[in-house]
């Protein structure tokens, strides 16, 4: 069972792929996998450094903030970023789930990069609008970074109107808890 999570930022996802872990369940992060090929995969290092230019990577690492700037501000840049790393983290992910057990991906941009026809089930996070622009200021956003960022996303409404399941982060971890160990009750 290849499982799909996903939902607008600030909505819950880390908290939800944590709930998946602990439950038992095999799960990958979308996001954790882009920094690993960012870092270790030399075909996607050139062509971003191609791309962005020799100083987003310093000391081998790349600079995640001058990248975040220099993307989030052109949506060409990005675009083409998306398509050199895209590919390397897609291979990732699908020969991980080669084996038959239940695989939980989170993918922030799954229903806008298409990639929903890939699993048998999407599941979205959502919260309100209000609680998640907090979290977001929370993690030290500003308004405007958050707006940069929405403008290439779509909205976490959106993103649940899309997806097979929802479940809510609006209360406590606990209640979180519990419709996740409800999904996977329904799926073994």
């Amino acid at each position: 069972m290849k499982i799909a999570l996903t939902g607008a930022m600030g909505c819950g996802k880390s908290a939800t792929r944590q709930a998946f872990e602990m439950a038992g369940t095999k799960v990958l992060d979308a996001d954790k996998l882009a920094h690993f090929v960012l870092e270790n995969d030399s075909t996607v290092i050139k062509s971003v450094k191609a791309l962005l230019g020799d100083d987003t990577y310093e000391n081998g690492k790349p600079n995640r903030q001058k990248i975040a700037q220099a993307v989030f501000s052109d949506s060409k840049k990005l675009q083409a970023l998306e398509e050199i790393i895209h590919p390397a983290i897609e291979k990732i992910w699908t020969s991980a789930m080669q084996d038959n057990q239940i695989v939980v991906v989170e993918i922030p941009l799954l229903f806008e990069k298409k990639l929903e026809k890939h699993f048998d089930i999407c599941v979205s996070v959502f919260c309100s609008e209000a609680l998640r622009m907090k979290r977001l200021i929370q993690r030290g956003m500003n308004l405007q970074e958050i707006l940069k960022r929405d403008a290439f996303q779509l909205s976490a409404t959106e993103k649940a109107k899309r997806a097979d399941i929802v479940l809510f982060n609006e209360g406590s971890l606990d209640f979180l808890n519990k419709q996740v160990a409800f999904v996977l009750s329904r799926l073994k």
